[in-house]
């Protein structure tokens, strides 16, 4: 049996987020498979009745754990990591995600038990250990570098100094990722658009796997169906540029078009993360419903309460976790064609996808006239994530590049030791 080292960078439970989901379902699609520890900062809230939870969900995985960075420096460590760039000519982001207890874990963890596999869990883990001599992997969330740069074009052309300074910094990142990536045995993309963009960086050694998901429970009978309104949902963290710029495009170019008689019979919420004065502003004057931040209870009773997913997320790498979360759910959704970034849907069949402000508000009010629509979209959704994302399929497919990269270790150590 492969004994593998699953590196990861935030405690996986509350499964809260898109990357704490991808996360912990990966975890569970591969445990009993193989010898399986899991490296891991201590949770962050709840310590013990979460480091129990992960236990359990995970019987026989063995738990270790590092201290984590704070994700947000301190002003005097960020002033000074953005001098470092300068001096070394490093990245920001390389530089602020470095972490000496996790690259000093990783090494007193592979010497004592001289795993085959060590996995990286997204770039930030990587950052710390890709120049160690162990038989890497690393999955990618998502291609960095690009988010980076359409941050760094975000800022105002009038501050020119830190426009062109976060300009430089991301196509620093991009050769910076690029290089880590290929000195991995491994990279597990999430999906094929984000394979295409590593590769056009000289990236080589890719597979492409998504994320497992199974079905949820079927939870409809707590809905009620004779409720007079429709509730459209999104879940996201609004603290997040690209949610916060769907958030407004939403509220900007296709709330607007939707005509008062529907919107009189339609909840809209957008849910998750930390949303800004601005955003909270603005969704009372629109009469759009916050909910954030959001627990797990919280983000379960909402999708229990929700008739339709709704994303107006245009930008961003990766794959939307929250898009094959609603699917599983069985939820009919309308997004843009970025929202399902990933996900095989055909449009008409498991979800609607719209080209335009206008031909999404169409959709909507599709939707929520439609309770046979959503209906025949949520049941084909479902069909689709079991025919896509079955944990059990996706599980095999990573023990298998597992194994690849255990021959791939072994090659070079015969050649070393030719």
């Amino acid at each position: 049996m492969l004994k593998v080292l699953f590196v990861i960078p935030s405690f996986p439970l509350p499964a809260h987020s898109g990357g704490a989901i991808a996360t912990f379902e990966t975890l569970r699609s591969v445990a009993g498979r193989c010898n399986l520890h899991v490296l891991t900062p201590s949770p962050q809230t709840n310590p013990e009745l979460n480091l129990v939870a992960l236990t359990d969900a995970l019987p026989g995985v063995t738990v270790h754990s590092y201290e984590a960075r704070d994700q947000q420096l301190p002003k005097f460590e960020m002033y000074t990591t953005a001098a470092l760039t300068t001096v070394t000519g490093k990245p920001y982001w390389a530089l602020s995600w470095r972490n000496r207890d996790l690259r000093l874990a990783v090494q007193r963890l592979c010497s004592q038990y001289h795993f085959d596999v060590v996995h990286a869990e997204w770039l930030q883990t990587a950052v710390s250990i890709w120049d160690l001599r162990i038989p890497l992997l690393i999955r990618t969330l998502d291609v960095h570098f690009l988010g980076m740069l359409d941050w760094s074009k975000s800022i105002a052309p009038s501050d020119k100094l830190r426009r062109a300074f976060w300009q430089r910094q991301a196509e620093r990142f991009r050769r910076f990722e690029a290089h880590v990536l290929s000195r991995a045995s491994l990279v597990v993309c999430l999906s094929k658009e984000d394979e295409a963009a590593l590769r056009e960086q000289g990236v080589t050694n890719i597979e492409t796997i998504p994320p497992p998901r199974a079905l949820a429970p079927d939870r409809a009978t707590t809905r009620r169906e004779s409720k007079e309104r429709c509730v459209a949902l999104f879940v996201g963290r609004l603290d997040m540029p690209v949610n916060r710029e769907a958030f407004f495009h939403f509220v900007d170019q296709i709330w607007p078009t939707i005509p008062e008689r529907l919107k009189a019979r339609c909840s809209v919420i957008f849910a998750g993360g930390f949303p800004d004065q601005e955003l909270r502003t603005r969704a009372a004057t629109d009469a759009i419903e916050l909910r954030a931040p959001l627990s797990d209870s919280q983000a379960n009773e909402l999708f229990d309460r929700a008739d339709l997913f709704f994303s107006p997320v245009q930008s961003g790498t990766g794959i939307k976790i929250k898009t094959i979360e609603a699917l599983a759910q069985g939820k009919a959704m309308v997004g843009f064609i970025n929202a399902f970034r990933g996900v095989p849907v055909t449009s008409g069949c498991e979800a609607l996808v719209a080209d335009s402000a206008s031909e999404f508000a169409t959709m909507m009010e599709q939707l929520v006239a439609n309770p046979t629509l959503r209906e025949e979209l949520g049941k084909n959704a479902q069909r689709l994530i079991q025919t896509n994302f079955d944990p059990a399929v996706l599980g095999t497919r990573l023990l298998e590049v597992y194994e690849q990269v255990t021959n791939n270790a072994r090659t070079r150590n015969q050649a070393r030791t030719a």
